[in-house]
């Protein structure tokens, strides 16, 4: 930003794909090995699928509408409600028990509220991501055709 004019930054949260390690992937394996989970229910974000991200990247650099932008797919959840969601798409049943982000031991504490309001991607005339419940759906196919 200091030294170009034009720029593009983008910002997004809770990445899930193909490759790598993520949320959904971690969910669904820990399900092989155990019958009970336990999710955080207080951080609130928005999961964002890697391929729609790509998607709206390449549809974003053919322009010059230069700046930040915020590129999630719409909706917001918790971890656990998202969770319940993959589990429920998967077709896996677990249980998933509700815990507070101080119940559950990680390295770096993490905001409550991390959603990102994509309020100039859709002012300069692109559509919304889809809904992340529709995203996921898709990913999850995405799993099971890899197994």
């Amino acid at each position: 930003m200091e030294i170009l004019d034009k720029y593009f930054i983008i910002r997004t949260a809770w990445l899930y794909g193909r490759n790598g390690g993520n949320f959904p992937k971690t969910m669904l394996e820990l399900a092989k090995e155990h019958d009970a989970l336990t999710v955080v229910y207080d951080e609130v974000g928005t999961p964002t699928y890697t391929y729609d991200l790509a998607k709206a990247i390449s549809e974003l650099i053919k322009t010059d509408y230069y700046g930040i932008y915020h590129i999630t797919n719409s909706d917001s959840c918790s971890w656990f409600e998202f969770a319940k969601l993959i589990f429920e798409i998967a077709n896996v049943d677990v249980k998933v028990t509700p815990v507070t982000a101080k119940e559950f031991a990680r390295p770096a504490p993490r905001p409550s509220y991390s959603v990102l309001d994509n309020k100039k991607w859709v002012e300069n005339g692109f559509k919304p991501l889809r809904s992340y419940k529709k995203a996921i759906k898709d990913y999850v196919e995405i799993l099971k055709g890899d197994e």
